[in-house]
């Protein structure tokens, strides 16, 4: 547990790390938004991979931003499924690469 947010898997323990950048909304709802409808896998162990429910990806931005903020702060705010730019490039500086879903 770091600054009292608790943080499940090595993916939700990386997100600390960029904790100063989502503080600024924007790139907050652009990680919520990357987390939604995505995989997430580890680069030096593929069989790592990470994904969660929009609630709850809603939920850890929301933790890490510490604002008093829930997932319904972000929940269905839009662009759901699509990684930004400087998303994938601070993701994959953490170890992760997307790995978009099969239907």
């Amino acid at each position: 547990m770091q600054g009292g947010i608790e943080m499940k898997t090595h993916f939700e323990k990386d997100l600390l790390k960029l904790s100063e950048k989502i503080k600024n909304y924007d790139y907050a709802q652009e990680l919520y938004a990357s987390l939604c409808n995505m995989k997430w896998q580890n680069i030096k162990n593929p069989k790592i991979i990470y994904s969660c429910t929009w609630r709850y990806a809603g939920g850890i931005v929301g933790r890490i931003r510490n604002n008093k903020e829930n997932y319904m702060d972000f929940y269905c705010s839009g662009g759901e499924g699509k990684v930004s730019k400087r998303i994938r490039k601070d993701l994959k500086e953490l170890g992760w690469n997307k790995l978009e879903y099969k239907y």
